[in-house]
């Protein structure tokens, strides 16, 4: 039996309940979307490899700091770690760093210096002086598009040495480059939690970062402690008596005690130290190119004499020395071509000059180096090519000689990125041997009659008078 009073209540009620739910559920979805965007990171790095050439020339800029990844693709972690662990390691904290600073990331190097590991099948290793060549060539080709500094995410341990030597080269020809100091950055973050009584590999510290990190990579059925007498140098063999740290696991220390919440301490370390590093780096001023003078190879020569007629074949010059002086237009002709400033600029006499068309002057090395670097960085000349063809080339004594040339330039824009006609002309260039090699000390040169004038000189930093 019905009660109609008791339905008047209950159904008003019933409506009032499900419009709350419906509404509840209608906030709850309003919500979900904000909350979940909050808790994404927006990224503050950008990743060199995803963008166009066009968009990498205005990333690529002198106060960019360039950070390049390092971690070893293929080394042997014991028996309970991949191969690719310090790539595991590297791309981690590279997606940190992304996240949190300004700076535009490469990817990684994946073979570098890792002697101690060879024994165990799958690991690789180059050489101290190739890894250090690899690591000082990406920086330098990066380099001549603007940036003078760099930071090498470091994973390893032994790749300081190589890193260390390739900062060394790199400052020379005014490019920084710092890098991680994987070790003490572990050993800081690890000194409060460590129990392990020795070890740095596949240990208790590296195992439990990969278990905070990427846990389904690791096996902890397989870890075992394996700690024996450390070596010097730092070499792990599975031959009992062999010179190194004998482990027949490929393991040195005691992964048995890694955990997850040990990693994460030991995580927030490291990219704390990372981004300190940075930041330093990016405070920090680029060194001066260091003045050198070409120094090209050739077999020794007698003592110069006069040619008996200097209207001669060899134009006053020494066998072979006018074939040594043609050598400075390959070397001109590809330092342009590859944008490199400073093996152009290195052709000059420490005090050597150019007088432009126009009277201004761009006088010593250092000057014309670094006006070749502004250069190059400019829109105008990324494309451009600028040779030079030797001509007559006469020897006034052993010291001094004269060159006539052609020059040719072409494939310049204007700022807007038109095509402008390409330019000739003449150049005289006067050469002084420096040891046992030429060097540029004057440069004068003139613009065919009926072609457009030269390139435009910027005004600043090396043209005084332009300024």
């Amino acid at each position: 039996m019905s009660h109609p009073a008791r339905e008047s209540v209950y159904i008003p009620r019933m409506r009032l309940l499900l419009a709350g739910i419906v509404l509840a559920i209608l906030a709850v979805d309003t919500v979900r979307p904000q909350a979940q965007q909050a808790a994404t990171p927006v990224a503050m790095g950008v990743r060199l490899e995803t963008q166009t050439w066009v968009d990498a020339q205005a990333l690529l800029r002198p106060d960019t700091v360039v950070v390049i990844p390092l971690g070893a693709a293929l080394m042997e972690h014991g028996p309970h770690l991949k191969l690719r662990n310090d790539l595991s390691l590297a791309n981690y904290f590279t997606d940190r760093v992304v996240e949190t600073s300004n700076v535009v990331v490469t990817p990684p190097l994946t073979y570098h210096f890792f002697p101690a590991f060879l024994e165990y099948p799958g690991s690789t290793s180059l050489t101290m002086d190739t890894a250090r060549d690899m690591t000082a060539q990406v920086a330098r080709t990066i380099a001549r598009h603007g940036p003078r500094r760099f930071y090498v995410l470091n994973t390893g341990i032994s790749t300081t040495r190589a890193l260390q030597a390739a900062a060394q080269v790199l400052e020379k020809e005014g490019i920084l480059l710092r890098y991680t100091d994987f070790g003490a950055a572990a050993a800081q973050g690890s000194a409060r939690i460590r129990e392990q009584e020795a070890g740095s590999h596949a240990d208790e510290i590296e195992t439990s970062l990969m278990l905070f990190v990427d846990p389904s990579a690791v096996d902890m059925k397989r870890a075992v402690r394996d700690i024996s007498p450390v070596s010097t140098p730092f070499r792990l063999t599975r031959e009992r008596g062999a010179a190194g740290i004998y482990s027949p696991t490929g393991t040195w220390g005691d992964p048995t005690l890694a955990t997850p919440s040990k990693g994460k301490i030991i995580a927030e370390a490291i990219v704390n130290a990372m981004l300190r590093d940075i930041e330093s780096l990016r405070g920090e001023a680029p060194p001066e190119p260091e003045r050198t003078t070409p120094r090209p190879t050739s077999p020794p020569q007698p003592p110069w004499r006069p040619a008996p007629n200097i209207g001669s074949a060899v134009n006053g010059c020494p066998q072979g020395e006018d074939r040594d002086i043609k050598k400075l237009e390959a070397l001109y002709n590809w330092a342009w071509m590859n944008r490199d400033a400073i093996a152009l600029g290195g052709m000059w006499a420490e005090e050597g000059d150019i007088v432009h068309t126009d009277n201004s002057t761009e006088r010593g090395r250092s000057r014309i180096t670094q006006n070749r670097h502004e250069q190059f960085m400019g829109r105008e000349f990324k494309a451009a090519r600028h040779t030079l063809t030797f001509g007559h080339i006469r020897c006034l004594d052993a010291r001094v000689a004269v060159v006539d040339s052609k020059w040719d330039l072409r494939d310049v824009t204007d700022a807007g990125g038109g095509a402008l006609p390409r330019t000739e002309g003449f150049a005289t260039l006067v050469l002084q041997r420096i040891g046992d090699g030429w060097a540029i000390q004057a440069y004068r040169y003139n613009t065919k009659p009926g072609t457009p004038p030269g390139p435009t000189l910027q005004k600043k930093p090396g043209y005084p008078d332009k300024q």
